[in-house]
């Protein structure tokens, strides 16, 4: 039944699109924080290790510990504030990606936190300096595909349950507004990644409709990356094929040899006459050899 479920989940990442895969990678990165902090964090005389995957204001923090720039865009608040995010993540980035296809979306997701994070620190130098803020880096990723898909498609209409009918361009509108007067009543600057995540969602969009696209220089970068792993692999499954072979045709050869010098000790005390029919097609085939 596990092995059942877990090659669906393979099936469904393999096969999905870029948001679906995603989504998994939000799941399991929210299950492994959970899971540490369970084991290792706030369980322990109040210790959290929140700190050590969130996006801190204090820049030197961050360069210290250089990987939250990447884990805090995998993890979210609480678990309704995750299902919620998910969610929004699914119906804006399939939007996008039914328009301009699946390989915008991860450019978007990465440098659309990214932007968020940069605007976070900047911003978080001049109005909040020397304060200990972390941040969850969903948010802001959230806000990128919500205004690039408004940008995008504005007068796309949406069809909601006790409402009806409503523009993208309206709905997104909504969105950001109560996203930013939540983040302000949390009493967290997060709403200061906001602005940064709100200019790239709709640069990355304008700038395409303007003939330049971001998202190419991007996964060229990630096409080198990917070509370098796979070469490595390719070379470690040669070298242990090959480290596999040779340690065969050594056996092979240590066989060989030992079974040749029983036979020639053999004729030496009984004679070549008292070789078998075996021994002697094998005595044979080793002067061929030699």
């Amino acid at each position: 039944m596990s092995r059942s479920i877990f090659e669906d989940i393979k099936d469904f990442f393999v096969s999905g699109n870029m948001v679906n895969k995603l989504i998994v990678v939000n799941i399991l990165a929210g299950l492994l924080f959970l899971l540490i902090n369970i084991l290792f964090g706030n369980s322990i005389s109040g210790f959290s290790l929140n700190k050590y995957f969130l996006l801190s204001m204090d820049a030197i923090w961050d360069i210290r510990h250089p990987w939250i720039i990447i884990t805090h865009l995998f993890v979210s608040g609480t678990l309704l504030h995750f299902i919620f995010n998910m969610l929004f993540l699914y119906w804006f980035g399939n939007i996008i990606g039914d328009f301009i296809g699946d390989k915008k979306i991860l450019p978007l997701y990465i440098l659309g936190g990214l932007s968020g994070a940069i605007s976070y620190l900047i911003l978080g130098y001049i109005f909040f300096p020397g304060s200990g803020y972390f941040i969850f880096g969903l948010d802001s990723i959230v806000i990128s595909f919500a205004v690039a898909s408004a940008v995008l498609v504005p007068d796309y209409e949406l069809r909601l349950i006790l409402i009806g009918n409503i523009r993208l361009k309206i709905l997104v509108m909504i969105f950001v507004i109560i996203e930013f007067l939540f983040a302000i009543s949390s009493y967290n600057p997060v709403y200061l990644s906001y602005a940064g995540s709100v200019i790239f969602g709709w640069y990355y969009i304008y700038s395409l409709k303007k003939g330049k696209d971001i998202s190419g220089r991007f996964n060229e970068i990630l096409k080198i990356i990917s070509s370098v792993i796979s070469k490595q692999k390719k070379n470690l499954t040669v070298t242990f094929k090959s480290g596999r072979e040779k340690g065969k045709k050594d056996t092979n050869d240590i066989q060989y040899k030992n079974e040749l010098n029983r036979i020639l000790d053999k004729i030496k005390q009984e004679g070549y006459d008292n070789l078998s029919d075996e021994e002697k097609e094998f005595l044979f085939l080793a002067s061929k050899r030699e």
